[in-house]
């Protein structure tokens, strides 16, 4: 989905990051328009971002619907190919477009 910058997330995306606080990500995403699926790695547990809706409200925020279904506002970094976001609990995670 493009912001009013032009940006997007939609296509498939590959968790880089290996640290264990990163582990309740999923380990690759697909975002479409409006909704993203999350994909569970081997061996990897319940993730957080499993399924729902996102919205980029800026250019450095995105709004992603969690396995719970809370809106959660994360602060992100996007380029072409590379995003990150810092969580609540202080863990960076970075995705590269698949």
């Amino acid at each position: 989905m493009a912001d009013k910058h032009g940006q997007s997330m939609v296509g498939a995306w590959t968790k880089t990051t290996a640290a264990a606080c990163a582990d309740k990500y999923p380990a690759t995403l697909t975002f479409s328009t409006g909704t993203y699926r999350g994909v569970r790695g081997a061996g990897q547990g319940m993730v957080w971002w499993d399924a729902g809706i996102y919205r980029l409200e800026d250019s450095n925020t995105l709004v992603v619907g969690t396995a719970n279904d809370e809106l959660v506002t994360y602060r992100i970094s996007l380029e072409a190919d590379r995003f990150e976001f810092t969580d609540s609990e202080g863990c960076l995670v970075t995705y590269r477009r698949a």
